[in-house]
């Protein structure tokens, strides 16, 4: 570990010193650019085809989260700012943005996820239980968040069964900046965030570094988490670049926050878990990669991503209620990746194309020790597993104009994923899975008026058991698991009535078999069966004068159960209703106000669909003032101070559990940019 913090402060000492000279090139170059519209005219997404494509002519349901709104928002983490999105559910155990889960279109996102995670495109799903570190990435970094929702297996493979969420971080501007801002709030809540960017000619570089700390909202649930990012953008020549990017991030906290009973939320919300009050564990994560591009002609361009995770982990955790029941758990991934993408855009037979093929190729290596621990003192071993996973995953695209309106989208991939387990403790419990899978996609889009479009489309999506599941819970694990499936139909439109009113309506089916479910009479993880997704995501953005504009969005989701004794049951935390509605008011004389208000359905805490965890409404605002090179802004979460809870279970001897969200809290800030 000393040797890659080496290798990563040394890189950033070079990138700083860089920066030095290249900002020293740019301060001679005048300010480009105009101010944007509050309604962006028409924005452009990567994601739906891993190509530049404008929001009316996508085949999918997405929406872009700009950096505009990112600053607007007063939200703590990513699982924050994207819970006022429809068809999108966030809990944060933490309440201080430390410990989020989301889930989209109706799937529970506890012990795993059903969604990918990207940053600039490259995979961020651990490989053990296909879960993120959200607190990890830090929002100053980010320049925009696409959401797409729905599967596109036929794109990006395993785990992209309820949709995409691509995080694109920022890139050095054209001319040199320094921006230093900190920040604190309830339970000694205290942000702080620095970053440089700048270029010359050819050379752009963007360094950034920021620091949290806090007691938490629960008892006993401190945390500590540093973070320093750097970014190098070479221009080659007029047809190549290369892009170098390194992260590193460490944390620390205390107990994690889990769910209580209901009477003891009466007695105290913001208690832990009884035993958890020694419980601690510290974290780190390395990202680095390298990107290569180069348009080979005007009509085809190529593409290649090299990347390097670690993540390390160890935590100390107690699963009764006394400190002899604590264990010790050390778990250290290493992911290798390369993505190969080429776009090219023929001419056959006088139609337009846009082929998009590729492969994705990723290698993880996971070590996993777990010790008995009473007292907080290692003791003997209990658990020593190695386990490799290899995927490879080519795919292909084409995008054919039939007519100038109409579009017909067709894809496929074929995924190979190999899992290599090694019981070092007992050798002949070690065992080899290999999973494959097709996943194809076909699309129409019709663009009846400019900016607009309407659309259809079929597809295939897949998700591998995670290797939790698999191999290293214990008792609770399959290793005859097999993958999740899913069929989707889905139909929507983007429509802009004008430059300051759009809309976008979709509706969907989803039928999953194979849902890898916990049989708690078993207490096992099985196959369960067949569940059903399907629902209506609406939103409406709008511009009422110049300075003020908004949203409002709306999400229906029916996401049942259709196997055994409790089918036609609704699944459990997932609010059937939810909807968002937000105000944005920009003065000319730099006043800025953001209000959102929210309201969460009920949902059930159980398969039997006995107990409901209540609704709850949430107003959030925001005031921010700049002057010249000073900023300054008071964020309120929960104005109404509602008292309400996140997620809930209810255990098979009829106890009920709930995760107890904060009241009313507060957020003070101040920045600085020259």
């Amino acid at each position: 570990m000393f040797q890659k913090r080496r290798v990563i402060i040394s890189v950033l000492i070079i990138n700083a010193l860089s920066l030095n000279n290249f900002c020293g090139l740019a301060l001679a170059e005048e300010p480009k650019g105009v101010k944007s519209d509050i309604i962006d005219l028409e924005p452009i997404s990567i994601t739906a085809s891993r190509i530049e494509r404008k929001l009316s002519e996508v085949s999918s349901s997405i929406n872009i989260i700009s950096e505009k709104e990112i600053k607007d928002s007063s939200a703590k983490s990513v699982p924050d700012l994207l819970k006022d999105s429809e068809g999108v559910y966030m809990y944060d155990s933490s309440g201080v943005g430390t410990a989020g889960r989301i889930n989209m279109r109706g799937f529970w996102g506890g012990m795993s996820t059903h969604q990918l995670i990207l940053i600039d495109g490259i995979p961020q799903n651990k490989g053990t239980d296909k879960l993120v570190d959200w607190d990890l990435i830090p929002l100053g970094n980010i320049e925009r968040i696409e959401i797409l929702r729905g599967p596109a297996s036929a794109l990006y493979g395993d785990n992209a069964m309820s949709g995409v969420i691509n995080i694109i971080t920022k890139r050095p501007s054209v001319i040199p900046e320094i921006k230093i801002s900190a920040s604190g709030g309830n339970y000694s809540t205290w942000n702080y965030k620095c970053s440089i960017s700048g270029a010359s000619k050819k050379v752009g570089c963007y360094l950034n570094a920021s620091r949290k700390t806090t007691d938490g909202f629960r008892k006993h649930s401190d945390y500590e988490g540093n973070h320093f990012g750097g970014k190098l953008d070479f221009l080659i020549d007029k047809v190549q670049n290369l892009r170098l990017s390194l992260d590193y991030h460490e944390k620390e906290r205390g107990a994690h926050p889990w769910a209580i009973k209901d009477t003891q939320i009466e007695e105290d919300r913001r208690q832990a878990r009884p035993g958890s009050e020694n419980d601690k564990s510290e974290a780190e994560k390395i990202n680095m990669d390298i990107t290569y591009h180069r348009d080979i002609s005007e009509a085809s361009r190529f593409e290649t991503t090299f990347y390097y995770r670690y993540e390390d982990s160890e935590s100390f955790y107690t699963s009764g209620s006394k400190t002899t029941s604590t264990k010790e758990q050390l778990e250290d991934e290493d992911s290798y990746g390369l993505l190969l993408r080429l776009n090219t855009n023929p001419e056959v037979f006088g139609m337009k194309h846009s082929l998009t093929a590729g492969v994705d190729l990723e290698k993880n290596d996971v070590d996993y020790q777990e010790y008995a621990a009473p007292y907080q003192v290692r003791g003997d071993i209990r658990k020593d597993y190695n386990i490799e996973r290899y995927k490879i995953g080519p795919y292909i695209q084409d995008e054919i104009k039939l007519f100038d309106p109409l579009k017909f989208i067709a894809g496929i991939r074929y995924d190979l994923i190999t899992f290599d387990f090694t019981n070092c403790e007992d050798e002949n419990n070690s065992s080899k899975k290999q999973m494959s899978e097709i996943t194809p996609k076909c699309a129409l889009s019709y663009a009846y008026q400019k900016k607009s479009n309407i659309y259809t489309n079929y597809a295939k999506a897949f998700r591998t058991p995670t290797i939790g599941q698999l191999f290293t819970y214990g008792s609770s694990s399959d290793s005859d698991l097999n993958p999740e499936e899913a069929t989707n139909y889905e139909v929507g439109v983007h429509h802009r009535f004008n430059d300051n009113l759009k809309t976008n309506v979709c509706l969907y089916w989803m039928r999953l078999d194979n849902e890898i479910w916990y049989d708690s009479a078993d207490k096992k993880y099985k196959n369960y069966g067949k569940t059903t997704h399907k629902g209506i995501e609406a939103r409406l953005d709008y511009k009422i004068i110049e300075e003020l504009s908004g949203f409002v969005n709306y999400a229906y989701t029916g996401a049942k159960n259709e196997s055994d004794e409790y089918k036609g049951n609704y699944l459990t935390n997932i609010p059937i209703h939810k909807g968002s509605l937000g105000l944005r008011l920009e003065t000319d004389f730099g006043l800025r106000i953001n209000l959102i208000a929210s309201k969460v359905g009920a949902s059930y805490i159980d398969s039997a669909n006995d107990d409901k965890l209540s609704d709850f409404l949430t107003i959030d605002t925001k005031i921010d003032y700049k002057h010249k090179r000073w900023s300054i802004f008071l964020a309120i979460d929960n104005l109404l101070n509602e008292e309400y809870n996140s997620y809930g279970y209810k255990t098979s001897a009829q106890l009920k559990y709930f995760n107890p969200a904060p009241k009313r809290t507060f957020t003070f800030g101040i920045g600085l940019e020259f």
